[in-house]
């Protein structure tokens, strides 16, 4: 993820530093970062941006952290350490979907807005895709 720009946000979504991003494909879209999250994250800025290759994709990284497939396969290796299983990465944007989708609507959204606003969040923008992460 490419940051482009950083901005400190308070709202009905909670507190933190709203980054905007370029994913995969080039998507782009903001997310929202807990303040002590962004914090840790901005103390791994680099002085220049570095070119990195993933999977034959080529992107720039402003931040000395892995992604991509080293990111996966690390996350899958932290998670049968720890837990004794994994679901991978892709287990975790299960989770992530389904935990942020409650967490919305007990903060008051109707589901359309809570899986709009966790749909983008994810980067897909379209709704069909994200819901077959809540099954």
């Amino acid at each position: 993820a490419i940051q482009l720009m950083q901005q400190h946000v308070t709202g009905h979504l909670g507190q933190g530093e709203r980054y905007t991003v370029v994913g995969k494909g080039g998507l782009c879209r903001e997310v929202l970062i807990p303040h002590e999250l962004a914090n840790r994250l901005e103390a791994t800025r680099l002085e220049q941006p570095q070119r990195v290759t993933d999977r034959g994709v080529y992107y720039q990284s402003h931040y000395a952290i892995s992604g991509g497939q080293r990111w996966s396969n690390s996350f899958s290796q932290a998670s049968d350490a720890a837990l004794g299983r994994s679901t991978g990465a892709h287990g975790l944007r299960h989770s992530y979907a389904q935990e942020r989708m409650g967490e919305l609507q007990r903060d008051g959204l109707s589901y359309h807005d809570a899986l709009e606003t966790v749909s983008q969040e994810m980067g897909h923008f379209r709704d069909s895709i994200t819901e077959v992460y809540l099954r």
